[in-house]
């Protein structure tokens, strides 16, 4: 090797700078994509192998750039720069890497006009940043690339960047997204001749199984993938075959196996690049074996090994993925609250680079482990920590993960709604449905909701009242609901009262009960709301008109504990947790004297509001879809909607909420015919058809509103907030008219800006 090294340091003391570069490919015979370090001939093993020469190549890359740069020699230029950019990801310098990528696509694009190269270094460049954790800016290039490699027939760009995006929706966790473009290669695998390509299809495929939970569907495609890279000799595709066949049998707890491939694996990886990716990948997934079998301390190494190479290499998502397992290994070595320490820290990591599938992990073990052994502040923050993971496993239809954290939370005997109930499965391709909320009955895919529900499920582990405000009909009464199931009382009563609805004269004896001969009428004796509600939850709804005369009494018992029924001398203990609601401002009441201002402070623990409908477009869609469903599968009719149905309902103002919502639908499928045709005048009869067309109208410019608002924060996000750079990948559009419609649009700063 240091012969050939000679060769080509002496053609570039000749000035046969083309030859030196020549050779110097030659000799690297690399694969033409990034992220395999694996080479084709023995020499290139060898190299590989040794990261001296590696630092050699890199001089010599160094005096090629440097001699080509001064002659001007484009062409020779862009394929230095490329050859800089791979070798630099050999050498864990990232950020080198993507501006010899940068660099190279520049030249390739503008002076060369060659659009083949320049594609392909756009994949090189669309893995770094993949690599760097910046997932949305390394999907932007990647569907991109797609799009411009579809239009010229470039197929092996093609199928190469889907592989990679597959990649990259897997570790975003778009799931369903992942699936759909694994497809697309599935179709694409079988008009190609690359046995390595078939191979790295398989790995990805594979991978998403385990994911999704089905360790041993992904073993029939590992197994022979594993056979097919020892016969070809694909290094890099072997040893993560044997990490990926690993973790599959880590999932079955077949720890031994597990062990086996994974050191199989580590010894590839270590002679082929002992700083590359895929050591600490190996090493927090041999760390997490050796926890299971007994071995912390040994465990702790691995991961110290693998975060010194994740952080040098700037690969945010192993990084993450290594906090786990560390924080597992330091509690099983007994030292909790270091371990504790370790995994928030990996959870904030996850959060800020949006890393779902291994964010969710480290959620349930931090929840888990708080729930088991700490005090009640602790278990508290636990209960709220195994919410927020529910809530993603829930959105990347991970059900098995999700049931797991269901029994932790202690919902065995729960009964739940799964996709697989008709209503439910009505709304199952909405891809922002809440589907943690979804569980309570609770159907939104607005952010405003489901910031209520967050809240609602960080609380309900605690004693604290909440005061759920918003129109008549938004459902303010399933949020009550949903908050007893989601914290301890969930087994004890739920009592709702309509404040309004309780005869002045039976106020009394309806919340504190009665004893028998306390007054007239009064029969038998009475136990009352509040002594219902001991242990449970009292929910008092339209709170704010409850009559004056009750608001002191009721202060008390919340102050005190103490409950005296009518016509008893003698006092009871009592304890519960109060949710009110209201749609009106208590602050106006409290200044009219109508309302306790002491009451208003005690109830209004924690607020939270539920926007109208009217202000909720892509709720009224997915309640529309699942009240349809419920009473179309109830009356046992099979209906056809006419298209445009949807547009007409979410022009209308809704006034009655999702009450008036669900109201009509019930109308629509009593009066319709079983089979028929359900068309748009079916619905809404109050309201003239002209009206209807009007607003239907303004409804599509708010559509393409939103559409427009979602292409510009795509194009912002993609290129971390430069508003240069955003308006040129939107169709050459000016600066100036892109902070206009910015402003016009309402984009605010914190909904596109990347933090590094």
């Amino acid at each position: 090797m240091s012969y050939q090294f000679t060769q080509i340091e002496q053609l570039i003391a000749r000035g046969c700078h083309s030859e030196a570069l020549k050779a110097l490919e030659v000799v690297l015979r690399i694969d033409p994509d990034p992220t395999y370090w694996d080479c084709c001939s023995p020499a290139g093993s060898t190299l590989v192998g040794d990261s001296r020469s590696w630092n050699e190549i890199a001089k010599l890359g160094e005096s090629l750039l440097r001699l080509f740069g001064e002659s001007k020699a484009k062409p020779e230029l862009s394929r230095v720069h490329g050859l800089m950019g791979y070798i630099s990801l050999r050498l864990g310098s990232i950020h080198q890497a993507e501006a010899h990528f940068q660099a190279a696509i520049h030249i390739l694009t503008w002076d060369l006009d060659d659009l083949p190269q320049s594609l392909r270094q756009q994949r090189r460049l669309a893995i770094v940043l993949k690599n760097r954790g910046l997932f949305h800016q390394a999907r932007f290039e990647m569907e991109r690339t797609i799009g411009l490699a579809d239009q010229h027939g470039i197929e092996r760009e093609s199928l190469a960047n889907r592989l990679n995006l597959s990649i990259v929706l897997l570790k975003m966790g778009r799931l369903s997204e992942a699936s759909v473009v694994l497809g697309q290669l599935d179709q694409l695998a079988g008009l190609t001749t690359d046995t390595r390509y078939r191979v790295r299809i398989h790995l990805v495929r594979a991978n998403y199984l385990r994911i999704t939970g089905h360790p041993a569907q992904a073993l029939e495609l590992l197994l022979p993938a594993l056979q097919t890279t020892l016969e070809e000799q694909y290094t890099r595709e072997e040893a993560i075959t044997l990490e990926y066949t690993g973790d599959c049998y880590l999932a079955q707890k077949d720890y031994r196996k597990a062990l086996e491939h994974y050191e199989r694996a580590m010894k590839i990886a270590e002679a082929a690049a002992p700083e590359g990716d895929v050591i600490p990948e190996v090493c927090h997934r041999m760390g997490e074996t050796f926890i299971r079998l007994g071995d912390p301390n040994t465990a702790i190494l691995l991961c110290e090994r693998g975060f010194r190479v994740a952080r040098a290499l700037g690969d945010r998502y192993e990084e993450c993925a290594t906090h786990r397992v560390y924080a597992m290994a330091h509690r099983a070595a007994g030292n909790q609250k270091k371990a504790l320490r370790i995994i928030d820290e990996g959870i904030d990591l996850g959060r800020q680079y949006e890393i779902p599938y291994e964010l969710g992990r480290a959620l349930t073990w931090a929840g888990e482990t708080r729930l088991q052994e700490l005090g009640p502040d602790e278990q508290a923050h636990g209960r709220q920590q195994l919410w927020e993971a529910r809530a993603i496993f829930e959105r990347m239809g991970l059900l098995p993960w999700v049931r797991s954290v269901d029994r932790l939370l202690g919902f065995e005997s729960q009964s739940e709604a799964t996709l697989d109930q008709p209503n439910t499965s009505a709304v199952d391709n909405l891809g922002d449905l809440d589907r943690g909320a979804l569980r309570f009955g609770i159907v939104t895919c607005n952010r405003k909701v489901r910031e209520a529900v967050e809240i609602l499920q960080s609380v309900a582990p605690s004693q604290i009242p909440v005061l759920i405000t918003g129109e008549s009909g938004v459902g303010k009464e399933l949020l009550a609901q949903a908050l007893h199931q989601m914290g301890p009382r969930r087994k004890e009563p739920f009592v709702p009262v309509n404040c309004g609805a309780i005869s002045v004269n039976l106020l009394d004896s309806e919340f504190f009960g009665h004893e028998r001969g306390a007054f007239t009428g009064a029969v038998s004796s009475r136990e009352g709301l509040l002594a219902s509600s001991h242990k449970g939850t009292l929910f008092l709804d339209e709170v704010g008109e409850l009559p004056s005369q009750v608001q002191a009494a009721l202060l008390r018992v919340l102050e005190t504990g103490e409950l005296r029924a009518v016509g008893r001398d003698d006092v009871r203990k009592i304890e519960l947790r109060i949710v009110a609601a209201t749609n009106t401002r208590l602050e106006d009441l409290v200044d009219r004297g109508l309302f306790r201002q002491d009451l208003f402070y005690r109830l209004n623990g924690i607020r939270v509001t539920i926007p109208p409908l009217r202000e909720r477009e892509e709720d009224i869609r997915a309640l529309f879809r699942y009240f349809w469903s419920q009473a179309t599968t109830t009356a046992k009719k099979r209906l056809t909607i006419e298209d445009g149905v949807e547009t007409v309902l979410c022009a209308y103002d809704w006034p009655g909420n999702v009450r008036e919502l669900r109201h009509e639908i019930a109308r629509v499928v009593a009066l319709a015919p079983d089979t028929s045709l359900v068309r748009g005048e079916s619905f809404l009869p109050q309201i003239q058809r002209k009206d209807i067309a009007s607003l239907r109208r303004d409804r599509e410019r708010r559509d393409e509103m939103a559409e427009e608002r979602l292409q510009i924060l795509s194009a912002l996000r993609a290129h971390r907030g430069n508003k240069a750079e955003a308006a040129r990948s939107l169709g050459g559009m000016k600066r100036t008219t892109l902070i206009y419609k910015i402003e016009r649009l309402g984009i605010r700063p914190d909904e596109y800006q990347v933090r590094e």
